[in-house]
C-alpha cells in the first residue's frame, strides 16, 4: 500500500490543511532477501472509497496511528480517505467544513486519483462526532453515497447538545438544529416524503459509552421507519479499544469483497 499525505489549499475552509490516503497496492507475491521480483495486483480502473472522519478534538492522523485500517483497506482494494475536520455542526462563520467534505474534497480527489463517483462504490462513516457528520452528509446527499457508518457517535445531535453542550460557546443551541438540514431524525423524514434512496446504515457503540442511550434509541427510531439499518453493541466505553475493534465489522459489512492473502513461499502449507 502507499500512504499520501496531501495538503491542500481549501475554498471552503479558507486555509491549507491536511488529509491522510490510503491507496491500495496489493501485492501478489512477496519480496525477500534473496531478490525475487515483487508483483503487485492490477490497479482497478477506478476504486471504492471510503471517507473515513475522526472524533471532535483529534485529525487526520488519528485513524492511521490507532487502529489496523491501512491493513484492512489494503485487503480489501479500498481507497480510504481520512481529512480533519473542526466543525460538525456548522457553528463557525470562517469555514465551511461541510461543504469541503461533501463536495470539494471528492472533487479535488476526482481529478487527481482513479475514485469511483458511482453511488454504490461511495461510502462515508466516522467515530462520535464524526460518525455524526459523515450521517449528516449521506443523508443530505443519499443520492451520492451508498452506505453511512458511525461509531459511539450522537446521531441524536439535539439530544447530545441539550444533555452535555449546554451553554457552549463554539457550538450552536441545540434547539436552532430542529427541523433543519444539521438533525438526523428530520433528514430520515424528509427522505422517506420525498421518496429519495436511502444508504445502508450501520452504527456501533459501547455499552458503557455515554452515547449508548442515545444509540439505542436512534437505532429504534431507524427501525421504525423501516430502514436498511445494521447495529452493533458489545462492552466499551467512549475510547480506541471500541473503536480499534468495531472499523474492523464496519468493513466487513460494507460491500467490499475481501481479497484472498497470498501466503509467503516459506509458508509451509496448511499453517
Amino acid at each position: 500500500m502507499a500512504i499520501l499525505r496531501l495538503t491542500l489549499r481549501s475554498q471552503a475552509l479558507r486555509a491549507s490543511t491536511d488529509v491522510n490516503i490510503i491507496y491500495p497496492l496489493r501485492r501478489q507475491t512477496f519480496g525477500d532477501p534473496e531478490g525475487r521480483k515483487v508483483t503487485y495486483a492490477p490497479i482497478p480502473e477506478k476504486f471504492k472509497v471510503l471517507y473515513l472522519v475522526h472524533g471532535g478534538g483529534d485529525n487526520y492522523s488519528d485513524w492511521l496511528t490507532r487502529t489496523r485500517i491501512a491493513d484492512l483497506a489494503e485487503a480489501r482494494d479500498l481507497l480510504v480517505v481520512m481529512p480533519s475536520i473542526r466543525d460538525f455542526t456548522s457553528s463557525r462563520a470562517d469555514a465551511d467544513y461541510y461543504a469541503y467534505l461533501s463536495q470539494e474534497l471528492p472533487a479535488y480527489l476526482q481529478r487527481m486519483l482513479p475514485i469511483s463517483n458511482r453511488r454504490e462504490d461511495t461510502f462515508i462513516a466516522g467515530l462520535s462526532m464524526g460518525g455524526y457528520f459523515s450521517y449528516r452528509i449521506a443523508l443530505n446527499h443519499p443520492e451520492r453515497y451508498a452506505c453511512a457508518g458511525s461509531l459511539s457517535s450522537p446521531l441524536d445531535i439535539v439530544a447530545d447538545l441539550r444533555a452535555r453542550h449546554t451553554g457552549s460557546r463554539t457550538l450552536v443551541p441545540a434547539d436552532s438544529l430542529i427541523g433543519t438540514d444539521r438533525e438526523i431524525r428530520f433528514l430520515v423524514e424528509r427522505n422517506l416524503a420525498q421518496g429519495n434512496p436511502m444508504p445502508r446504515l450501520f452504527s456501533a457503540c459501547g455499552t458503557e459509552d455515554f452515547t449508548y442511550e442515545i444509540n439505542c434509541d436512534m437505532r429504534d427510531f431507524f427501525r421504525a421507519k423501516g430502514l436498511d439499518h445494521t447495529y452493533m453493541e458489545g462492552p466499551g466505553v467512549h475510547n480506541w479499544d471500541f473503536w480499534s475493534a468495531y472499523i474492523e465489522r464496519l468493513l466487513e459489512w460494507l460491500p467490499v469483497e475481501k481479497l484472498p492473502e497470498a501466503p509467503h513461499h516459506f509458508q509451509k502449507r496448511g499453517k
